[in-house]
C-alpha cells in the first residue's frame, strides 16, 4: 500500500463518520490550547515571581552594626571607600539610622513612627519612586539642611496630599 492509497483511506473514513471526525478534532483542539493555556500561565507566574523577589533586593546587602561599648566600629567614609574600591561588585552605600519617635504635623501629634536618616542612594538602592517634589540629594547632607521626604499617609492625611515645602517637628 502507497501513500496516496493511504490517504485515500483515511479520507473515506472521515466522510463517513462526520461526527467522530468532528469530536476527535474537537478534543484536539481542545486538549493543545488547555496546554497553551497552562504553560502560559505558569510563564507568568514564574515571572511574576521573579520580580517580586528581584523588587525585594535580592541584590541588597545590609550591615547593621550594633550594640554598646563594642570596640568594632564602621566610618561612613569607610564604607564609601568600600564601594569606590570595589565599584564591579557595589552599586550604592547609604548609611542608615533608624528610630521610632514622636512627630508633630501642626497641632497633631504622632506617638510612634518610624523616622529613618538615610543617606542620597537609599532611594536607588530602595528603588523608591517620589510622587512630588524630590529625594534627599548629597548637597543637603553636605549642607545638613532640615530636609525630609514622608510616606504618602502622612502627605495625605495631614497635608491634603500637597506636603511639598511643608513643616514638621
Amino acid at each position: 500500500m502507497n501513500l496516496f492509497q493511504s490517504f485515500k483511506l483515511a479520507f473515506q473514513s472521515i466522510l463517513r463518520s462526520k461526527v467522530r471526525a468532528f469530536l476527535t478534532m474537537l478534543g484536539i483542539i481542545i486538549g493543545v490550547g488547555a496546554v497553551t493555556v497552562i504553560v502560559g500561565m505558569g510563564n507568568g507566574m514564574e515571572n511574576y515571581i521573579t520580580d517580586s523577589f528581584e523588587s525585594m533586593g535580592t541584590n541588597l546587602i545590609s550591615v547593621s552594626i550594633s550594640g554598646r561599648g563594642s570596640s568594632r566600629s564602621v566610618d561612613v567614609d569607610d564604607m564609601y571607600a568600600l564601594v569606590s574600591e570595589n565599584p564591579d561588585v557595589i552599586s550604592y552605600v547609604s548609611p542608615t539610622v533608624s528610630v521610632s519617635s514622636r512627630v508633630k504635623v501642626g497641632s497633631d501629634e504622632l506617638s510612634s513612627t518610624s523616622v529613618m536618616g538615610v543617606g542620597e542612594d537609599y532611594y536607588s538602592i530602595k528603588r523608591y519612586s517620589v510622587a512630588e517634589g524630590r529625594f534627599i540629594q548629597y548637597v543637603d547632607i553636605l549642607r545638613r539642611q532640615k530636609v525630609c521626604v514622608v510616606g504618602s499617609y502622612i502627605a495625605n492625611t495631614y497635608y491634603d496630599g500637597d506636603a511639598v515645602g511643608q513643616t514638621l517637628k
